[in-house]
């Protein structure tokens, strides 16, 4: 079958606004799967930080804590990174590569290692991200069993040109929390307990 020469530059327009739902998800999966590459580097390795905005509330237990960040493998598309603050060892984000697309989910632990209630809270990806920041809206599970969360927008960035690592929320798209980790100098995993 041939089509009139009038139709090539009809699809070709098509193709390059991306109008076909394939097509204009590419992009996104893509700067997903390049975030979490960025993480390679920095694997196996501490890195302290520090919260820089804290307005959540008073005393906080952010508020002026020492922070420790430790990115770790996970399984195939994962990324796993404990996350101290002062002596309290129980917070892990986790990065996931899903069919859905990337996952950002905290864990948090008692001493016990068992669950804390509405654990595991978190969002994919929203599009918006490139392969150094991605924001991640709270999702459907978290809505559910926390309503209040509906307003939580995280976002976790690398600002390679200062060695920093960044983690943010924003409630209402106001930012509320930052932490930034110095990526220069990696330290040593502390033992586990």
């Amino acid at each position: 079958m041939s089509f009139p020469r009038i139709c090539f530059p009809i699809i070709a327009a098509f193709l390059t606004a991306g109008l076909f739902t394939g097509c204009a998800t590419l992009p996104s999966k893509q700067s997903e799967e390049d975030f979490l590459k960025q993480y390679e580097p920095y694997l196996g390795h501490a890195y302290a930080g520090r919260s820089v905005l804290v307005d959540l509330g008073e005393n906080h237990p952010l508020d002026g804590a020492s922070l420790l960040m430790m990115p770790e493998a996970g399984g195939p598309g994962e990324v796993r990174i404990r996350f101290f603050v002062n002596d309290d060892r129980s917070r892990t984000w986790i990065l996931r590569q899903t069919g859905r697309g990337l996952h950002l989910s905290h864990d948090h632990r008692r001493e016990d290692g068992s669950e804390y209630p509405q654990n595991f809270y978190g969002g994919y990806a929203d599009g918006r991200g490139d392969a150094r920041k991605q924001f991640f809206p709270a999702d459907e599970r978290t809505i559910r069993d926390r309503p209040i969360r509906e307003i939580n927008l995280w976002s976790k960035e690398f600002d390679l040109e200062n060695g920093r690592y960044l983690y943010r929320l924003r409630l209402r798209g106001e930012l509320r929390y930052e932490a930034e980790f110095d990526l220069t100098n990696p330290l040593p995993l502390p033992e586990r307990e």
